[in-house]
Formats: structure tokens, sequence, C-alpha cells
């Protein structure tokens, strides 16, 4: 602890009552975490992840070692029952790039995991903006492949979803059980083994300039926030709930104002299904099994009875087969055949693949519209016409200044390349290293004008030059050290309703995606009301920028927008977010919902429509796209579904009891 600044005298070195909940944030972002992760070192998975070599039958075959599928695995298995989990993607991956939080971008760009679809925004290829790769005929869309899915790459971010999202479902779907009530059991299952830190406050401490940055966020906010006097040091909380934006009090309130940001780490490592998997495989006595570089071609079905039952899969087990990845490797059609097993389910099959692969994998096993099948010659199995369908995200932007000098924080600080101490220093285990922040320094909850009365738009602030998913965004969005980024996402959109469809009957093809962004390039009420709530967003922004403009008595660092730059009139700004806008919280592809609507592909419990032994358990099955960032409410809807599962299933058999 030596050299760090006290409680008190920090409160007391700062601006009133803004300087106060600096320092009761500082105590919030240094309570120490867990200690002794057993995936330290190498990161060599401690587990064998060849399942199939040894075995290819099972009680429950999970597609998927992402945020959906892992939870319920390791609920299955430890009720008693063999599982198996398939992942497409590799065991391991860099393990730097991987586990620092700081590296998070260049994670959702590395070659070993990364699956990089090119979406359509609209049908119109000219209503795209520069972000719009002719030569792919889509906007680059990072996902995630392998141990882990998503939650390997994503910027590590948690906020907890408000009981409104849960009561959606319950609406969307007829079945009272979905409701907040009993969801936050879940959610509380679920913190039984994520942990969730913050950054370290150092950051501020050592960098006036970011301390002048969200000192403003804390002033321009301030009408919304408790009273300065209502500072509990101590438990590090301004009214009990302001800064952490998790806290069900501040949630269940509504609350607006400015916030620390709570990310999936532990002792400054990320933290996600990889670990929730690789900890707790060795206690499950070999019933959690993991088999890796496989990706699934289809399931199969007994088609004998009256409802077509899922009775396996198909699976080719060979590293980088997927069309998305950058490291592509094609089979021919012998060496597929050659790599190809079936592995039987005894008793359910679980997709849990992501709102793309979701629906394709559905599809490629006859599962969605017919006429779209028959157009690939894929055996109709299901007339569903909802998988697919609902494609849904949020909206974001940004507001990037650029600042005379780099910095301070940042100085010598090259990411991982060699000798680089800012690496040296996260080794080292130092509660304060830089890495072990995500980078994102404060967030801001605001409602909308004529909006829903929830926070619809959450404002965050990073030292990083980043206007959306283009090649080279990581290396574009840390480079020079000198820019700040606000980003805004916009929850609860409107105008949104996209497609995932087959290009072909091939499972190693990438599907064709268009989200139909504003309608499709409309101008609906919808429309007006997404274009209103993000030019919202972005003057929340430059209104935080100009108070720290002014507050530049303790640095002279001066700054300027670069982008949006000289869009400043509501029109101005509408044609930027409609041209530039992007997301990366694709959901609802294969929605939950009531019985007799045709849209509805899965049931309340998950259990896909007309077959038995099937069901989907990933972002897809929302009917719409819940909370201001997902993760944390997958997490929840996974630990439900392996409830529902093992409620439907009989007790697992006497010879798996551990």
């Amino acid at each position: 602890m030596t050299g760090r600044p006290s409680r008190r005298d920090f409160i007391a070195g700062g601006l009133a009552g803004a300087a106060a909940v600096t320092a009761a944030g500082a105590v919030f972002a240094a309570r120490p975490g867990p200690v002794g992760d057993p995936t330290d070192g190498p990161r060599r998975p401690p587990v064998d992840t060849g399942a199939l070599a040894t075995a290819t039958e099972y009680d429950y075959v999970v597609v998927g070692a992402g945020a959906g599928g892992v939870p319920l695995a390791v609920r299955l298995a430890e009720a008693g029952h063999s599982v198996l989990v398939l992942e497409a993607g590799p065991a391991t991956t860099d393990p730097d790039v991987y586990a620092v939080p700081a590296f998070h971008l260049f994670a959702s760009s590395d070659p070993q995991m990364s699956w990089d679809f090119w979406v359509r925004h609209y049908t119109d290829a000219t209503a795209h903006g520069s972000a719009f790769v002719p030569e792919r005929d889509g906007v680059l869309y990072p996902r995630a492949s392998t141990l882990g899915g998503c939650t390997a790459h994503h910027a590590l971010l948690m906020l907890a979803p408000e009981s409104a999202d849960w009561d959606r479902i319950g609406r969307a779907t007829g079945d009272p059980s979905w409701n907040a009530l009993v969801m936050r059991r879940y959610q509380d299952r679920v913190r039984e083994w994520l942990p969730i830190e913050t950054s370290p406050a150092a950051i501020l401490t050592e960098d006036p300039t970011l301390a002048r940055i969200v000192t403003a966020a804390l002033v321009e906010t301030g009408h919304l926030a408790p009273p300065a006097s209502d500072v509990d040091v101590e438990a590090g909380t301004v009214g009990g709930t302001l800064l952490d934006p998790n806290d069900p009090r501040g949630v269940e309130a509504l609350r607006e104002g400015t916030f620390l940001v709570p990310q999936s780490s532990r002792d400054g490592k990320r933290y996600g299904t990889r670990e929730r998997l690789l900890e707790a495989v060795p206690g499950l006595d070999g019933r959690l099994a993991v088999q890796t570089d496989a990706l699934v071609e289809r399931i199969v079905f007994d088609t004998s009875g009256r409802v077509p039952r899922a009775t396996g899969v198909d699976v080719v087990v060979a590293p980088y087969q997927y069309g998305a990845s950058p490291l592509r490797r094609r089979l021919d059609p012998a060496a597929r055949d050659r790599a190809r097993v079936r592995v039987t389910a005894r008793r359910e099959v679980v997709v849990a693949t992501g709102a793309f692969n979701t629906p394709q994998l559905l599809m490629l096993s006859g599962i969605g519209p017919a006429d779209h099948l028959r157009t690939h010659d894929v055996p109709v199995v299901v007339d569903s016409p909802g998988v697919g369908g609902n494609l849904q995200d949020r909206y974001e932007m940004t507001v990037v200044t650029e600042y005379e000098r780099p910095f301070s924080v940042l100085d010598g600080k090259t990411y991982g390349q060699p000798g680089d101490p800012g690496l040296t220093e996260w080794r080292s285990g130092d509660p304060n290293a830089l890495y072990r922040s995500n980078g994102i320094l404060v967030g801001i909850k605001r409602k909308v004008p004529h909006g829903s009365g929830h926070p619809e738009l959450f404002v965050f602030g990073a030292p990083s030059n980043f206007t959306g998913y283009r090649p080279g965004f990581a290396e574009d969005g840390l480079r020079g050290g000198n820019h700040f980024n606000w980003a805004v996402i916009r929850g609860y959109q409107q105008s949104m309703d996209g497609s995932v469809r087959l290009r072909s009957a091939d499972p190693t093809d990438t599907p064709a995606i268009n989200f139909r962004y504003f309608d499709d390039g409309g101008d609906s009420a919808g429309v007006r009301q997404d274009l209103r709530a993000v030019r919202e967003g972005l003057e929340e922004a430059r209104r935080v920028n100009a108070t720290a403009h002014r507050l530049r008595f303790g640095d002279a660092a001066t700054d300027r927008e670069l982008y949006p730059g000289s869009a400043k009139h509501d029109e101005e700004l509408d044609a930027v977010i409609r041209r530039d806008a992007w997301g990366h919280h694709a959901s609802c592809t294969a929605r939950m919902g009531r019985d007799g609507d045709p849209a509805a592909v899965l049931d309340s419990d998950f259990r896909v429509r007309g077959t038995t032994g099937l069901r989907v358990v990933d972002a897809s099955v929302f009917p719409a796209i819940p909370a201001l960032f997902p993760l944390m409410t997958i997490f929840a809807v996974s630990e439900r579904a392996a409830d529902r599962m093992l409620a439907d299933g009989p007790e697992p058999r006497q010879e798996r009891q551990p």
C-alpha cells in the first residue's frame, strides 16, 4: 500500500462533492477479489479437450462453450448427468491477449479465436458508411470461437438487468414464472461463480487529465446523484447505490447518474465461461466432458414417431473449419468424411451457438422457414417461420476527442510488445497495474426524452480512438495514446428487425446477415425515437467534454473533437448516426413466445417447437433484446434452463452418480 493516497487524503485533494464520489470509487475499486486462480501460469486447460476420442454417447450434448451453454452444462453435470460440451474453436488462445483486460480490443481481433462475420446494416449497400467493405459486401462484426465463446473477447462490462427485462419475457410468452422475483434467484446463482471487479483507482490518481474527465462526468450529472454528504467511504458507496450500477436498489429505482463500471475479472484477469468450465470439470468425476475444434454440421433427428426427436449431432473434428475464421482450413470431401463423428444424446441436445450460428444450425438441420430451406435443398423437418428472424442489436456510436499530448498513465505502454512495462507490471500482480482495467473509467446511465422512463442510454469513457468495427480497429483504437472515447449504447431500440439466412447448405459457409437498421433506412416513429436517443447520448458526451475543458486549471492539456467533428445540428448528427452506427449484442433470432404464435421458435422453457429433445439457450431466445448489456442476463437464463431441464428429465442413471 506504500505510496497510495489515503482515503481521506484523496477526498481532501479533489473538487468538493465530486471528489468525495471519486474517493469512494477508489475504495470500491480497490477491494481485493478471490485468489488462487487454478488456471494461472500458461493457462493451458487442466482438462482433456478431446472427449470424442473415448466416448460418443452422453445424457446431454451442449453445442457451444459460451455464455448460454457452459453455466447449464456445469449444473447438469453437478446433478449427476453426463454432459458433453462441443466447441468449434480451439481450447486455448494467446494467454496474454485473452487474459489481460486492457487487451480486449486485441482479443476481438485475435485470429486464433476470431470469427469475423461481414454483415449488412441495410439492404441498400449505398446506405452504409466508411466501415462498409465492398470486397466483403458488409461491415465487420467480430465474434469469438474458443472455450468461453464471446466471453473470451468482450470488453468485460457486466451490468445486471432490470426487473422489467424479466417481466417483459413473461408477457411475451404468457408464462408468469418469467418474472423478476423468480429470476433474482438465478442472478444470485450466477454471482456464486462470477467475480466482478472495477478498474484500479490509481489510474485516476496518476493521470490528471483522465481525472479531470471523470470529475467532469460527476459534475455534469451531479443533479442526478444523492447529496455529497451521503458518502459512505468505508463501504465505498454514495447513497448506497451511486458507484455500483448493479446495486439492486439503484437498478430498481431506475437511477441515472455516473457509475464505476463493473468488469468480469478476478484478480485483474479476464473471467468468463472458460474459467467456469475449467474450474468445474476436475470436481465432477468425468461427468462433464469437452471437445474443442468440433464444428457441428447438423442436428440428427429420429423422425419415426409423431414428433421429430433430436438424438444427437454430426460433428467434424478438425481445427478452423468455419468460414468466418481468418485461419480457415478447408478439408476435401473425403477428409471431411473421415473427420466426421456422430454424437448421441440420450436425453437432449442444447444449441447455444449465438444469434448468428444458432439459427444457421437449426436451418441446416431442417428447422426453419420451409420455402427458404427448400431453396437450399435442405429437407424440412419442422416449418418454423421465426427461425433467423427478429434479429436485434444495440445502436452504438462514439465521440472521440484528441488531446495535445498522450495520457501520462499510458506513457511507455506498448500493449504486449517486447519489453512492455505495463505487461510486466500486470504479471507481477501489482493491484494498481493499468492493464488490470478494461480501460473503461466511468459510465453514465441516462433516460431519454419521450422514452420509457428507464435508463435507455449508457455512455462510457475510455482512453482510446474507436469509431466502430473495421479492419485494423484494435491497432487504430490504441495508437498515439492521446485520444479519449465516449461510447454511447442505445438500449431498448425500436427500429431494428433483421434476419439471418442460409447462403448454402454447406455448414462451413457463413450465413447472410442483414440487421435492417432504422427500419431499413425508413422514417417511422420508432426510427425517429432511436435517432433522438442516440443523438442525446452524443450530446451528453459533448457536455461532459465541455465541462472537462472548463476544468483545465489542474492540467493544461488542450483538446479537440475528432468525431463526429463538425456535425452539430440534429439533421447532421442523424445522418452520421444512420451512416456509422454499429452494434455488438446480436440477439433474438430463435425467440420464445406464446402457443399459437407462428414466429415463436421456442416455448417458454427453451424447447424448440415441433420437436422433442432439443432446446436453445443463448442470446437467440429473447423476444426483445434485454438490458443495456445482456451478458449477465444470458448467464441467468442458462441457470434457469438447467433447472427446467432437470425438472423435465428423469433422475440420473445410478451408475452416473459420483
